[in-house]
């Protein structure tokens, strides 16, 4: 499942914008104790007259240069995690030529808000959003480019990232020419890589049980969701890590699964193949806002297709039992819109429910087409889903089943 912070992210509000997304440029340094020291170049090519950002206040951030025009103040935030810097910048005019906004900093990688999972453990790093160690978009929405040079990286650390990887003799290089709110990376000794169609997944041990699970149903979930929604846009990147709380999340080609369970001999196959079944699914599926009420169609819409994919690859009686599960749990979830952000019982249990009875009164062909045609739009919100609705289906089905979503 998609995290952030507690489970406050994912991915991405996605609304299509005439202007170049902000694109980062980062030199950053590892030492052996931990300490990052880090210089961040933003370039904002939109046209805004304030800009804010999000920096852990382990870190000391030098004086900046800032651009003719463009004014800084800095104030403590708690949100959406505790010791915040939030630097708000202000521009003397709406920003037409593109601006260049610079952060050198230093200090500790690890946290202690880090919900836990340790950026930095024995077997080496793992780093996402959460950490806040690179300049956030203050609405935690903020998509850019990125191209990454991280070094103090030791040569057995293998790297798992986003876009292009190269590995260097100390470090890493990292470009990425699509947009992501986050810059993930896991850097820890001992992975191995299983590469199979469409995807990479990477684990210390591709042998046990889960492992091959998680392989097995990586490869055919990528199948099966391109013959529905179109080729994927870039390799989906899987690494399976040992930490000490059982979580994953997911970005755009880029999924990071729990370990836990490596032991259990007797693990059904339906868990693994329904969490990578999600997962998957998100390739597709993470445009809308995870901050409002339209997050169903992140994470509501991902566990109805990881259903589906169970469903396809294991029998319907594999789903069964996880159907059950669901409607026992969402009996008194409350609506999943009209109040924000939807709370996890209504994302993952209450959500999927309405979209099989969805499926159920206007059929499966009607429900692939309506998933496929959203699945193409730009931007991914209630009103955009209920206009492909009624043109498949009639206005009064979206009406009705919108006001379930309400109810």
């Amino acid at each position: 499942m998609m995290r952030l912070l507690f489970g406050l992210l994912m991915l991405f509000a996605g609304a299509a914008a005439a202007a170049e997304p902000p694109h980062y440029v980062m030199e950053a340094r590892f030492d052996p104790q931990g300490n990052l020291r880090a210089d961040v170049t933003v370039m904002l090519t939109e046209a805004l007259s304030e800009k804010a950002f999000l920096l852990s206040k382990r870190f000391t951030l030098q004086p900046m240069q800032l651009p003719p025009g463009v004014t800084m103040t800095r104030e403590d935030s708690e949100e959406p995690m505790e010791a915040l810097n939030k630097f708000v910048f202000r521009f003397a005019r709406p920003t037409v030529e593109p601006v260049k906004l610079s952060f050198r900093y230093s200090g500790p990688i690890l946290t202690e808000h880090d919900s836990g999972n340790k950026p930095l453990r024995p077997e080496g790093y793992e780093l996402f959003i959460d950490h806040m160690w690179f300049p956030v978009g203050a609405d935690i929405q903020t998509r850019f480019t990125v191209d990454a040079t991280i070094d103090g990286l030791a040569p057995d650390l293998v790297v798992v990232a986003q876009g292009d990887v190269t590995r260097t003799p100390t470090g890493v290089r990292i470009e990425r020419d699509y947009v992501d709110i986050d810059l993930p990376m896991v850097a820890m000794r001992g992975l191995e890589k299983a590469g199979v169609p469409g995807v990479e997944f990477y684990a210390r041990d591709l042998d046990t049980r889960l492992a091959r699970f998680h392989v097995k149903h990586a490869e055919a979930a990528a199948r099966y969701f391109q013959a529905w929604f179109g080729p994927l846009r870039q390799p989906v990147r899987m690494a399976m890590v040992w930490r000490e709380r059982s979580m994953g999340y997911a970005r755009t080609g880029y999924t990071v699964l729990s370990e836990g369970g490596r032991g259990a001999p007797d693990i059904a196959e339906a868990g693994p193949a329904g969490y990578v079944g999600h997962e998957v699914a998100h390739a597709w599926w993470m445009l809308a806002s995870p901050l409002t009420e339209d997050f169903w169609l992140v994470e509501s819409v991902a566990e109805y297709l990881s259903m589906r994919y169970v469903e396809t690859a294991l029998g319907i009686e594999a789903v069964e039992k996880e159907l059950a599960e669901k409607r026992e749990a969402s009996a008194d979830a409350g609506p999943v819109m009209g109040h924000g952000r939807p709370n996890r019982v209504q994302l993952y249990q209450k959500g999927p429910l309405l979209l099989i009875d969805l499926e159920k009164k206007i059929g499966r062909p009607a429900m692939d087409r309506l998933l496929r045609e959203m699945a193409r739009e730009p931007v991914h919100t209630t009103p955009v889903f209920m206009k492909h609705l009624s043109a498949i289906a009639d206005a009064d089905t979206a009406v009705a089943f919108e006001a379930a979503l309400r109810s």
